[in-house]
């Protein structure tokens, strides 16, 4: 065996190493971008049926004033809370279904931090939008199903009150353990997919 012979050999071992490493490093990048991709997605999914529940919240409202019709105060009560959830539609209306096929890493990355700034900045919004809602409703069905007016007969707010109370202290924990979490995984995905973004660069 000669020399040319050699290094023709340590040529191909070359080859084929870089071949391996190549093919490691597409397997890596597919897999950050799927896991990435998987989180955005369920996250976003959520957030797109809480922005259509606002509508079915706002019909459902809006369907009770016919059973408080003698009653302007509620009336006016559940104008507003349908008005709110209506509110709440139009400011996730951005929110929509995305074809992550035609993608790149850079794309998605910019997809994720639009949509964790978004969730950040409106989720307030949603927290005093969901209890608003929710105390209405509470009042308004103690009056359709079991007559009692809070208006008429607020001295025996008591038992109502205490659970309206109850309900939104548990809401309000709830978001706070929920949008923490959104946030901590969308980072993540924003910080793996920034990695790979950085390694492609460099």
């Amino acid at each position: 065996m000669n020399i040319d012979d050699i290094k023709n050999i340590w040529q191909e071992d070359m080859n084929q190493l870089e071949r391996r490493v190549r093919v490691n490093e597409e397997k890596v990048k597919n897999l950050t971008f799927n896991k990435a991709k998987n989180t955005f997605d369920i996250l976003l999914k959520i957030s797109i049926l809480g922005k259509n529940l606002a509508l079915v919240y706002t019909m459902i409202s809006l369907g009770l004033i016919y059973f408080v019709w003698e009653s302007p105060a509620y009336i006016v009560m559940l104008v507003t809370a349908s008005g709110l959830m209506l509110f709440s539609f139009f400011q996730h209306r951005l929110l929509k279904k995305i074809d992550y096929a035609s993608l790149s890493i850079l794309e998605l990355q910019k997809e994720i931090n639009k949509f964790r700034i978004h969730t950040a900045r409106t989720a307030i919004f949603d927290v005093i939008i969901v209890i608003i809602w929710l105390i209405v409703m509470g009042l308004s069905f103690s009056k359709v199903y079991k007559g009692w007016d809070v208006f008429v007969q607020p001295e025996e707010i008591g038992g109502i009150g205490t659970r309206l109370v109850i309900y939104t202290v548990l809401i309000i924990v709830f978001s706070k353990f929920t949008y923490k979490i959104y946030n901590k995984k969308l980072k993540e995905s924003e910080n793996n997919l920034r990695a790979i973004e950085d390694y492609e660069t460099n």
